[in-house]
């Protein structure tokens, strides 16, 4: 939310620099984003958390500051004000609970006694609002200095009475930014007797605007239950002044006094035929709420030592009063503008502002020497700090993404929509962290960056189990032309399988297998999926090449994806002492069928020759010349030793012809 400073220092009668006033009231949470300059004043831009409603207004950030500084805030009497003749239509509130009070207004006969505010256009031009038409430029300017949205419509292009709700099946509005929508049945909407003439709370018809050529005018101003409007812009894809204010909820003893303000303004500069103020309220309409808190809550909760007396004070100050005293509880009425304070917790943090977070004591605690187990938030750093220490950046995105994003990678079947999505950008869960990373890389490519290697530990979800899964994904892209002249690494399928062994080894992972991989996202001849112990935790390899066109990328780049949750917690090491006798190791070739993996080999060992054996590693494959066809030599040798005693020369031949007569029998191997 955009405002001017000079429009801040008249609301509380001050003029504290810029710098401090913004210091201020970051310190009380309302965060100020940017300072511009602006026709010899200054735009202050407020990040504004979404409880906070009540600080959508010049008139809620001077209350909130005037409270802190403990300054007095002059809050304004109710606006009087007598309307010459009769309103004409009628009223009629069908939604009840969502529309519980409603405030209109006819004009005619507008005629400028006065040249128009300067102030009222450059506050709206500093606040980012077009200037429409000078009846809409009064009501915005109004809704900016106190909070209350309005609207004003063409009153010739109603036909009949007022009718507020929701919409009926199949029902369509235009809204002012001339978008079609076609209305939900649980849309409110603010009707005549033909069709919808607003989207209640969010935007006006354009088919009831005002234009240059409007004679007579109607000005509506309602409160709106929050919950009614909450998402209810986002899921058609925008966003308003109105929409953001109404889904905070607005102070709901206002909508009828800000319709007489804007109404005094208009007075000011026009003659003009004004009728009286038409409400009608419902037994709906809220009720102020109260909450209970004793001076134990408090003092317990902030290590404080507060008086009755100055707690009094603090929460007077921002328009919170006690109505009700026992013994041990203090009572307070909640003001109409806050929305956010229900429980007793809400009013000790609003005390805690007020005394600010850095004033209240510190307690330090007497250290206690005991052993604590690891939590799964250390595993998850370890792991963080071993992929940084392997030259890897973390990147943190968010859980949902654009639906299209999972589109060009085939990964939209078993994603989930959201119902109530921040933007049509961030609609659906993500099912897998690789979208999200190749965003990542679109990004960085997009700035020149022609090598990146980067990973996240995030949560991917799935229509199928509807659980949510902790990954760890990297990705590695390297496509720089002109390397240093001292680098020769080479960034492939085995170099990534290498990182992840060192991962397992790290944290003593022990049972990892490698088997061809059956995800369809990586290369099926530079792939693997990774087995611990028979169950699939993740896949390495490079992207499929069908994926790299789409992608709009120029070179294939590395990716895996590892189920964190699978992995388990060896948090205590196990220590081997060496052996003091020697090892002793074969070299063993054979020609064996193409379709034979090192896994099959591996295994074949292992179950040949279970004494003694240390360890195997292939040193060379080879197919060519003098080897048959759909055959290969593999060769790998093979590392004995016991800690007990040296091995003989018998010993070592006895555990080597088991080997060959493993591979022989099982595999179909020839020994070279």
């Amino acid at each position: 939310m955009k405002v001017l400073y000079s429009r801040i220092t008249e609301a509380i009668k001050a003029k504290p620099k810029i710098e401090s006033l913004c210091e201020d009231l970051t310190l009380i949470g309302i965060e100020v984003d940017e300072i511009k300059s602006f026709q010899g004043d200054k735009v202050i831009d407020f990040d504004l958390t979404p409880n906070r409603g009540d600080c959508f207004s010049v008139k809620g950030l001077a209350r909130d500051y005037c409270a802190f500084k403990d300054k007095k805030f002059s809050s304004e009497t109710k606006t009087s004000f007598k309307g010459e003749t009769k309103f004409s239509k009628k009223i009629k509130l069908s939604a009840k609970e969502a529309c519980p009070s409603y405030s209109a207004v006819s004009i005619s006969n507008l005629r400028l006694k006065k040249k128009f505010p300067g102030y009222i256009k450059k506050a709206l031009k500093g606040a980012g609002i077009q200037s429409i038409h000078p009846l809409v430029d009064i009501v915005n300017f109004v809704m900016l200095e106190n909070g209350q949205p309005m609207h004003v419509f063409d009153q010739d292009k109603i036909e009949g009475d007022i009718e507020v709700r929701f919409a009926k099946t199949k029902e369509k509005i235009k809204i002012l930014s001339e978008k079609n929508i076609k209305l939900a049945k649980d849309c409110l909407v603010i009707a005549d007797e033909k069709e919808p003439i607003a989207f209640a709370g969010i935007s006006g018809g354009l088919n009831h605007s005002v234009t240059k050529k409007t004679q007579n005018f109607l000005i509506e101003s309602a409160f709106f239950d929050p919950t009614t409007i909450k998402g209810k812009a986002r899921k058609y894809g925008f966003q308003t002044d109105a929409s953001q204010r109404f889904e905070r909820g607005v102070d709901f003893n206002l909508h009828e006094d800000a319709l007489k303000k804007a109404l005094i303004i208009i007075q000011g500069v026009y003659q003009a035929d004004i009728s009286n103020v038409e409400t009608i309220k419902n037994k709906y309409f809220p009720k102020q709420k109260s909450i209970n808190v004793s001076l134990e809550d408090v003092n317990l909760k902030l290590g404080t030592n507060l008086k009755e007396n100055t707690i009094k004070s603090i929460l007077n100050r921002l328009e919170i009063k006690l109505i009700k005293k026992n013994k041990n509880n203090l009572t307070f009425e909640v003001p109409s503008h806050r929305f956010d304070l229900s429980i007793k917790e809400d009013l000790i943090e609003e005390i805690a502002r007020m005394v600010g977070y850095d004033n209240l004591p510190q307690i330090k605690n007497d250290p206690i020497a005991q052993h604590y187990e690891k939590s799964d938030y250390d595993f998850i750093n370890e792991i963080k700090t071993f992929m940084v220490n392997k030259g890897f950046n973390e990147v943190i995105n968010y859980s949902f993404l654009d639906r299209q994003a999972l589109e060009y990678l085939d990964l939209e079947n078993k994603s989930i929509s959201l119902k109530n999505p921040l933007n049509n950008s961030l609609s659906t869960l993500r099912t897998s962290l690789l979208p999200s990373l190749t965003n990542n890389l679109e990004f960085n490519i997009n700035r020149g960056q022609n090598f990146l290697n980067i990973f996240e530990i995030g949560k991917s979800f799935s229509k199928d189990t509807l659980m949510e899964e902790l990954n760890l994904a990297g990705l590695i892209y390297d496509d720089e032309k002109f390397k240093n002249w001292n680098t020769n690494q080479n960034y492939d399928f085995y170099y990534l399988k290498g990182i992840l062994e060192n991962l397992f080894e790290e944290f003593r992972i022990e049972k990892i297998f490698w088997k061809k991989s059956q995800n369809d996202l990586l290369h099926p001849y530079a792939s693997a999926d990774i087995y611990l112990k028979n169950k699939l935790i993740g896949s390495v390899g490079s992207i499929n090449p069908r994926f790299i066109k789409l992608l709009g990328l120029n070179k294939a780049f590395l990716y895996f994806e590892i189920k964190v949750e699978s992995l388990p917690r060896n948090y205590l090491r196990k220590l081997v002492a060496p052996s003091i006798f020697p090892t002793s190791q074969r070299d063993f070739s054979f020609e064996i069928d193409n379709k034979v993996s090192y896994e099959q080999i591996e295994n074949c060992i292992n179950f040949s020759s279970k004494n003694f054996l240390i360890g195997t590693k292939i040193f060379d494959v080879y197919d060519g010349k003098n080897i048959s066809n759909g055959k290969k030599s593999i060769a790998f040798r093979v590392l004995w030793g016991s800690s007990k005693k040296t091995l003989s020369e018998e010993e070592i031949n006895k555990e080597a012809n088991l080997i060959i007569l493993g591979m022989q029998k099982k595999l179909g191997a020839i020994l070279r």
